[in-house]
């Protein structure tokens, strides 16, 4: 689905991602792994057009998505979620759903404007879209809540179905349990087994180990911008590299 190919991001002197390749498979769990400082998010940002590698090529679906803004990636199929909580606090869930359902809208501006029956009945049909995804996740009957009103999981969940409403075909997760306490943790990682398992693929950036070797297929593990290791849970939590850089010897089966 998505295949990165040698990729360098170079900021000056520094090189934060260096020769990274990877190859993530449609409908799978993929996680990226290791320490901070080792170039997870980086790469995260060259592939949503944050930032741009400074070599390689990123393919999605066969197509060169390499150097495409964050709203082109977008546009392909790829939502993301970031690692600081960033929803629209003042508006309620539905009204942050529908912001980003609102990227699928196909009416102009001087059809929004003048409030025409096509617009109309496409908002109506954006709507119950968006109340039909808040339904599937459980947060229908706090539709009408302000998102600063709702305990932090649930923010934390709002902003991945707000992402999901982009209706994207690979989903990546920006350390999505950061600041989670354990039942919420777990009830997260259930929430993204659940997702996947109705067909949307995850790229998955994640500190806690135990979760990501919980729902991880494939992971990716970078020391100092590089990969150092990569495979199924047990093949990274025994690889000897991967135990020295990042996990330490109590991770070792």
């Amino acid at each position: 689905m998505l295949r990165a190919e040698h990729i360098y991001v170079r900021f000056g002197g520094l090189t934060a991602v260096d020769d990274v390749s990877l190859d993530i498979k449609d409908g799978e769990i993929h996680a990226i792994i290791g320490p901070n400082g080792a170039g997870k998010s980086t790469f995260f940002n060259a592939i949503s057009g944050i930032n741009k590698p400074s070599e390689g090529k990123f393919f999605f679906q066969e197509q060169d998505i390499t150097g495409l803004n964050q709203h082109q990636v977008a546009a392909k199929g790829i939502g993301r979620t970031v690692q600081n909580i960033k929803l629209f606090s003042s508006m309620t869930v539905l009204e942050n759903v529908l912001c980003g359902r609102h990227m699928n809208v196909k009416s102009g501006l001087f059809q929004d404007m003048l409030g025409l029956p096509a617009q109309q009945k496409e908002e109506q049909a954006l709507k119950e879209s968006c109340l039909e995804l808040i339904k599937r996740v459980g947060l229908y009957d706090k539709r009408d809540m302000l998102a600063t009103n709702l305990p932090y999981g649930e923010q934390r969940k709002l902003e991945i179905v707000r992402a999901m409403a982009t209706s994207p075909k690979l989903l990546m997760l920006d350390e999505p349990a950061a600041g989670m306490n354990p039942s919420e943790t777990d009830e997260l990682k259930l929430f993204i087994k659940k997702i996947n398992t109705e067909g949307l693929t995850i790229l998955l950036i994640e500190h806690d180990v135990k979760m990501v070797m919980a729902l991880a297929d494939t992971i990716t593990v970078l020391d100092h911008g590089a990969k150092i290791s990569e495979g199924s849970a047990e093949q990274v939590r025994n690889d000897p590299k991967v135990i020295e850089a990042y996990l330490g010897k109590s991770y070792r089966r």
